[in-house]
């Protein structure tokens, strides 16, 4: 496996996470507290757990459970941008080429 092939599976783990929680938040607009009782809304929070945990984990206490999924997102976003300076610093990104 090359290493732009590693960057791509990253990122799409990366969105995968990110628009996950995007997702649980329009959940949670729509339905309130019945989001408990919908079968998407728990497959979600499956998926997400990990990621929730390390956000909460890592952030202080005063900090209240209902910002941690912006929290999250915005680590997912830095996250991304991170990868990609990494990658793209050591040229493991092939630039794109002007098409002619």
């Amino acid at each position: 496996m090359d290493m732009f092939t590693l960057f791509q599976i990253l990122i799409l783990i990366d969105g995968v996470l990110m628009w996950t929680l995007i997702g649980q938040g329009v959940l949670v607009l729509l339905l309130g507290p019945k989001r408990s009782e919908n079968l998407i809304y728990r497959f979600m929070q499956h998926i997400t757990n990990p990621v929730w945990k390390f956000t909460r984990w890592i952030t202080p206490r005063f900090i209240a459970d209902r910002r941690i999924g912006v929290l999250a997102v915005i680590l997912l976003i830095l996250l991304r941008v991170i990868l990609y300076m990494i990658f793209a610093y050591h040229g493991w990104i092939p630039p794109i080429e002007p098409q002619k």
